[in-house]
């Protein structure tokens, strides 16, 4: 018979020893998500992609349309999730079919990894 709880435990140690980490409450905080460079411009999700802005905004259009979106709109404007940009240049759906696409595309958006950064507070003298 199976131990369950065992095997999962085991499977964790293993996911650990290779860096992942479970997520935790904060992981959903979407300001922490933009701050971290979760979420892209079209111009910068397109650099990523080694695409035109163009068709990052059409695959975002029909991401959305399959109930798939990798992108939100918010005042007119595509934010793009790294995260699932990257999953749609693994899978060849965004971008040349190439085994290092993701690889590349991954070195690219390291350069937009802190492109959000908090406004500093305006500082009066008093």
């Amino acid at each position: 018979m199976l131990d369950v709880d065992r095997m999962i435990a085991g499977h964790l140690a293993m996911l650990a020893d290779l860096g992942w980490r479970p997520p935790t409450a904060g992981d959903a905080d979407v300001i922490a998500l933009i701050l971290a460079g979760e979420l892209l411009t079209l111009d910068q999700a397109a650099d990523v992609a080694e695409v035109s802005d163009e068709t990052i905004r059409r695959a975002c259009e029909l991401a959305a349309a399959a109930n798939c979106p990798i992108a939100v709109k918010l005042a007119g404007r595509w934010l793009v999730g790294k995260t699932r940009l990257l999953d749609e240049i693994d899978a060849g759906r965004i971008g040349r079919r190439d085994p290092d696409a993701r690889r590349r595309a991954e070195e690219r958006a390291e350069r937009y990894a802190g492109w959000a950064r908090p406004q500093q507070p305006i500082v009066t003298e008093s």
